[in-house]
């Protein structure tokens, strides 16, 4: 039998994306959509951006360490070489900046605020090391002293795989350095008998480079995405997209420790859907499936603030925590979520209740007494809910944390 509400469940654009800490299907969506410009969505690319740079930390600092011993190496070999102005030019271009800022940057990746402007100080010490070394090895040459065009060459290796560049950056670093010494040849040296030599093997290197570089990062980023999915699948619970029973044992206990130090009050919702095996036994599995995914997406629509949360406690049974709520806002949340879905109006011919699904819930709020009441709180709910369903079903008692012989409010 097909249901009225069956296009709203099954339609993309009911369905509202959890974002944040809730939003544990956000990396098997990346994965759905692909990610061939080597970038994700805003938040998943941040989070992608800080694993990045702590997993190539160490690779980093020794980029930058080999960095410093090939300046000060090749520094005699080729001053060796050189005399005049020229010479006065390579020291400054080639050690007393670009060491000075290779130390302030192996610095930099010790202090956590300054490491997500890592990859763009990388992007502009390497750009400004190759634009130097093109006009330096311009300007010898037109001295008639020869020095190599090869460090280009080591350059653009690092630029593509030591620098800490993603990409993107290291590619338009490169290209910048080679569209200067392209120019600066033809402009100051056009008479080069050597030069199309030296512009092939540059953009034989870019190419060999870049494309080595686009795969390493696809494939780091297609790393990250599938341990996401991993790690996330056991906390989520893959018919709703909330979170499992263990992942809401984990969250709960954890905010009920630091509600209690910080004297935060919790307000925790626990819900049934009446005669739920009535409903599968009328309609069917399938429909029972969609039923609670249309419950759980209006559940996750009511946790409004950065430590709320939804969980499927099990069969047919969820959770909701709001975090530092107002006592006064117990009932406002509880009318909320009754009403959310009442609107659903999902047929229920067989309930003993209403003509369509409706939820029966025992909600307890509160400020933890001690670190270890996430459990006394459960059980409290679990009362008022077994009274709930014992007094009629459909409505939602709610009782002050640790006044189990007093009911606060009954929503209906």
């Amino acid at each position: 039998m097909l249901l009225p509400y069956k296009k709203r469940i099954n339609s993309k654009a009911v369905y509202k994306p959890m974002l944040d800490e809730k939003d544990l299907q956000q990396y098997d969506r990346q994965l759905d959509r692909g990610f061939k410009q080597l970038r994700f969505a805003k938040e998943l690319e941040q989070e992608f951006r800080s694993f990045l740079f702590a997993r190539n930390l160490v690779k980093q600092r020794g980029a930058i360490l080999l960095g410093i011993f090939f300046l000060l190496t090749l520094t005699p070999i080729d001053l060796s070489f050189l005399d005049g102005k020229a010479r006065e030019f390579y020291l400054i271009s080639r050690i007393w900046i670009p060491i000075p800022l290779l130390v302030l940057a192996l610095i930099g990746t010790k202090f956590q605020n300054l490491q997500r402007y890592f990859s763009l100080a990388s992007f502009f010490i390497i750009t400004f090391i190759g634009i130097t070394t093109n006009i330096v090895s311009v300007y010898t040459l037109q001295q008639g002293q020869y020095l190599p065009y090869e460090g280009n060459l080591l350059i653009i290796i690092v630029a593509f795989f030591l620098g800490g560049m993603r990409f993107k950056q290291a590619l338009t670093c490169v290209i910048i350095i080679i569209s200067i010494y392209i120019f600066l040849s033809e402009f100051y040296i056009p008479n080069n008998i050597h030069q199309m030599h030296h512009y092939y093997f540059l953009i034989a290197t870019t190419l060999i480079g870049g494309v080595s570089a686009y795969t390493l990062e696809y494939q780091v980023r297609l790393s990250f995405l599938q341990r996401g999915a991993l790690r996330n699948l056991a906390k989520t619970d893959t018919l709703t997209g909330l979170y499992n029973r263990g992942a809401i044992n984990q969250k709960l206990n954890r905010l009920v420790e630091y509600a209690y130090r910080e004297n935060k009050p919790l307000t925790l919702l626990l819900l049934d859907v009446d005669h739920f095996k009535g409903f599968n036994d009328r309609y069917g599995h399938i429909q029972g499936d969609q039923c609670l995914q249309a419950l759980a997406r209006e559940l996750i629509a009511n946790c409004k603030r950065p430590l709320d949360f939804a969980g499927r406690y099990g069969g047919e049974e969820f959770i909701i925590l709001w975090f530092d709520a107002l006592p006064n806002e117990a009932d406002t949340f509880a009318k909320r979520v009754k009403s959310a879905i009442d609107r659903l109006n999902i047929p229920h011919s067989d309930s003993e209740t209403s003509s369509h699904v409706t939820v029966s819930g025992g909600m307890v709020c509160g400020i933890p007494t001690s670190i270890n009441q996430s459990t006394d709180m459960l059980q409290q709910a679990d009362q008022c809910l077994y009274r709930a369903k014992e007094s009629g079903r459909n409505r939602i008692i709610i009782q002050d944390f640790g006044e189990e012989n007093s009911i606060t409010a009954i929503v209906k």
